[in-house]
């Protein structure tokens, strides 16, 4: 047996052909989910990048894991293990996978970008330093899962991992991607009077006015792998489908060399004896909270990420499952498929039998965390999505949302106010999730609240000078004075 886990860093589902987008970013994806097993509701229980890869590799919360940022002590891995002993109830994923006999090949640079040492425990082979780190392109990182494919692939019992950046910004695809995207019908929303109404009324790094925030005179500088993005913030619909012209055109680009390397193993003569797992670390925010393809909030397009397994012998017709389910029941569902034991220690739960085709009830409940630009937990209903803010970073983020997830999947409408009956149903489920893993003989300390009695806050990647700075440029005293009443006059955050 063989599987490839084809991981596309901040992919939002409903902009692949599988799940229904109009645009043709993944003619190979396309093909391949035809035989297929599709997860219409899967999340990452942590967002973004950091805490959503160790929560994967780890099969851990990251209440549990210890990892619920990218800086600070919210960013450090809790590793299940002591001295010279891995834990083995609660292995790392790919650990687990190599101490059964299994050769386990990393082709992703989000190791080093990430400071995260962790990430490559378990591998037997790690190409990771040979990326430059989070900016290389598909054909960078394809290439070189291509070559070991030719030299290797007709060996038995191998786990390959490769990570691709292209959908994540910078936009760099060529030329000839973006391209094949201009002028195609996207999705409805956000609709043009969305676009406009966020420009003027939102604020904060990445959303719309403000998206150049982080760069000299808010403007693209236009040097390295900025060069193709667009010069100015999305003002108005027709710079908002420019962006979205680039963020499709790296799918497409991804889902090219994924062709590649399927060829590949035709050529090899092992497609058939050869799993194939489609996932991403997190989605992209496009609009939702006003934040536009960046990842920092906890509404559904940061959280929601696609699932495709393609298994030999299992998925012969396309399998849909519309039952929640987290990313990090994955590594449990593989080693049911697999024959393998689940180790007591991780958090996921396997969903073998649906990906076998068999009728399967979803979680009740998720409970979702994002840990950059804001903190922010949620708690995600098949009918609802509750967002519990715990600090606002630089954002008009209210402390509560609610949103209807059936009559308005795009998150416009709050509510909060006019549902306190639902608000207090989820503030209880979030209670008891947050309970369960923090009282107790053993109990962990929620990494949120370590962050919060560090001092730290989620501007990490902007300041509060930056903002305050570029809402006086544009004449915005309201809404600085909003962000001071949030920041400043409001009563400080203290941890529990």
């Amino acid at each position: 047996m063989r599987i490839i886990y084809l991981d596309i860093d901040s992919c939002r589902p409903d902009h692949l052909g599988p799940y229904g987008y109009p645009r043709p970013t993944t003619p190979v994806i396309d093909q391949l989910a035809r035989t297929s097993f599709i997860a219409k509701n899967c999340h990452t229980s942590d967002a973004p990048c950091l805490p959503s890869r160790a929560a994967l590799f780890s099969g851990r919360f990251g209440i549990n894991n210890g990892i619920s940022c990218h800086e600070g002590p919210a960013s450090q891995l809790r590793y299940a293990g002591r001295a010279h002993d891995h834990d083995p109830d609660r292995p790392m994923w790919m650990r687990q996978f190599q101490t059964r006999g299994w050769h386990t090949i990393g082709f992703s640079g989000f190791g080093q970008r990430h400071l995260a040492w962790w990430f490559f425990a378990g591998f037997t082979q790690n190409f990771g330093n040979q990326l430059p780190g989070g900016s290389e392109s598909a054909d960078q990182v394809g290439d070189l899962a291509l070559a070991w494919l030719k030299a290797n692939g007709t060996q038995d019992n191998w786990f390959m991992h490769v990570n691709f950046w292209d959908v994540h910004t910078p936009y760099a695809a060529p030329q000839r991607y973006w391209d094949r995207m201009e002028g195609l019908p996207t999705l409805a929303h956000p609709n043009a009077d969305e676009v406009k109404w966020d420009a003027e009324n939102m604020y904060g790094p990445r959303t719309a006015r403000d998206w150049w925030l982080h760069f000299e005179g808010c403007k693209n500088p236009r040097s390295g792998r900025w060069t193709m993005m667009p010069d100015e913030n999305i003002l108005d619909y027709a710079l908002f489908l420019r962006y979205t012209d680039g963020y499709d055109a790296g799918i497409a680009y991804v889902d090219d060399k994924i062709g590649q390397i399927l060829q590949q193993l035709h050529t090899l003569g092992i497609a058939d004896e050869t799993a194939i797992i489609i996932s991403a670390d997190h989605g992209e925010s496009v609009g939702e909270l006003g934040m536009y393809f960046e990842h920092g909030n906890c509404a559904e397009g940061t959280t929601h990420v696609p699932l495709i397994i393609h298994w030999p012998g299992q998925t012969k017709t396309q399998t849909v499952y519309d039952g929640l389910m987290y990313q990090l029941d994955l590594p449990p569902t593989i080693n049911e498929l697999l024959g393998l034991d689940v180790p007591s220690g991780w958090d996921g739960v396997s969903v073998a039998k649906a990906v076998r085709g068999g009728a399967m009830t979803g979680r009740d409940a998720l409970v979702l965390g994002t840990g950059i630009y804001s903190f922010q937990r949620a708690v995600r209903t098949p009918q609802h999505r509750m967002i519990r803010t715990l600090h606002s970073g630089l954002y008009p983020y209210e402390p509560v949302y609610l949103f209807d997830m059936q009559a308005d999947p795009n998150q416009r409408q709050n509510l909060a106010a006019a549902r306190p009956d639902l608000v207090q149903a989820h503030n209880h489920q979030l209670l008891e999730f947050l309970m369960r893993y923090t009282t107790g003989p053993v109990s962990v300390r929620d990494p949120f609240q370590e962050q919060l009695g560090a001092g730290l806050t989620p501007d990490i990647y902007c300041s509060r000078a930056q903002m305050d700075a570029r809402l006086h440029q544009v004449g915005r005293a309201d809404q600085l004075a909003d962000l001071s009443r949030r920041r400043d006059v409001a009563p400080v955050l203290r941890p529990w």
